[in-house]
C-alpha cells in the first residue's frame, strides 16, 4: 500500500510539474518596446510590421511601454526585448554603466534586438545625449561606426538563420575590427569583412546577446526587418525549452535560450 501511495504521489507530482511547464511555455512572450519617444526612425511603423509578421511566423510577443519594459527585464533575466526606436527609456538606461538596468540585464543573460539608430546614443529625449559614449557605458567600447551606404553581403550563417536576408547597404553597421580587438563573441549575418549588420554580439563576460539589426536601413522595408527578426528569433533564440515570464505576471523563468 505504501509503495502504491508513493508511486501515485510521484505520478501526480510529475503531472503537476508537466502542466506547470506547459502553462509557462504557452505564456512565452517577447517584449516589444514602443512608447512615446521622439525618434526619427518611426517606431509606430516598425510595430505595425511586427503586428503583421510575428503572428504569421509564430513568434509570441507583447507591446510594452517603459514601465512594463522595466518590469519585464527585472522579472526575466534571460528574456528577449526588441527596441523599435533609437532612443532608450531612462527606466533602463541613463549612461551609468553597471548601474543601468540594461547593462546588468545583458550581462546576466538578456537578449536585446536593436533597430532604430545608433544604440544608446540617447535616453528619453535627444537632449539626453551621451553620444557614442553610451555604447561604452553598456558594452565597454564604441562598437558602431557611421559610414555612407556600405554594401554588405549575407554570410553563410546569415542565409541559414535568416533565409530572407539579401545584400543591402547600411549606414550604422558594427565594426568587426573593434569586436575582434576587444575579444567580443559575435555571429555576423551580413558583412563586407570590416562592417556587419545584422549581427549578434556579446562583450567579454556578457552572458546575453545584443542583436544589431538594420539600425539605419536603406533598402529594407519595415516588413523586411520584422521578417528577419522573426526568422532569427525562431532559428536561434526561441526553442521549445525557453519560457519567459509573461508581462504583468512575475513568475520564475524556466528553461534556456538557444545560443548556438
Amino acid at each position: 500500500m505504501k509503495r502504491f501511495t508513493k508511486k501515485l504521489l510521484c505520478f501526480l507530482l510529475s503531472i503537476s510539474l508537466f502542466l506547470l511547464i506547459c502553462e509557462v511555455l504557452l505564456a512565452q512572450e517577447v517584449a516589444v518596446y514602443n512608447d512615446k519617444q521622439p525618434a526619427w526612425i518611426d517606431p509606430a511603423q516598425m510595430v505595425a510590421s511586427i503586428d503583421k509578421i510575428f503572428p504569421k511566423k509564430g513568434v509570441p510577443y507583447k507591446i510594452v511601454k517603459a514601465p512594463e519594459l522595466e518590469e519585464y527585464m527585472k522579472a526575466n533575466k534571460t528574456g528577449i526585448v526588441i527596441m523599435t526606436t533609437g532612443i532608450a527609456p531612462g527606466e533602463i538606461f541613463k549612461n551609468q554603466g553597471n548601474k543601468d538596468l540594461v547593462h546588468t540585464w545583458l550581462f546576466d543573460g538578456g537578449i536585446m534586438f536593436w533597430t532604430g539608430d545608433w544604440p544608446f546614443y540617447y535616453w528619453d529625449a535627444p537632449a539626453n545625449c551621451p553620444g557614442s559614449a553610451g555604447e561604452v557605458s553598456v558594452f565597454g567600447n564604441v562598437i558602431t561606426v557611421s559610414v555612407a551606404s556600405v554594401k554588405l553581403e549575407p554570410t553563410d550563417i546569415g542565409k541559414k538563420l535568416i533565409p530572407s536576408i539579401k545584400a543591402h547597404t547600411a549606414n550604422r553597421p558594427i565594426s568587426l575590427t573593434t569586436l575582434k580587438n576587444n575579444n567580443y563573441e559575435y555571429e555576423s549575418y551580413a558583412e563586407d569583412g570590416v562592417n556587419a549588420d545584422p549581427i549578434s554580439l556579446r562583450a567579454p563576460k556578457m552572458k546575453g546577446w545584443f542583436v544589431n539589426i538594420h539600425t539605419w536601413p536603406e533598402n529594407e522595408t519595415y516588413d523586411d526587418i520584422a521578417t528577419q527578426m522573426a526568422e532569427l528569433l525562431k532559428n536561434k533564440f526561441l526553442t521549445a525549452k525557453i519560457a519567459v515570464s509573461p508581462i504583468g505576471r512575475l513568475t520564475s523563468t524556466w528553461g534556456n535560450i538557444k545560443t548556438n
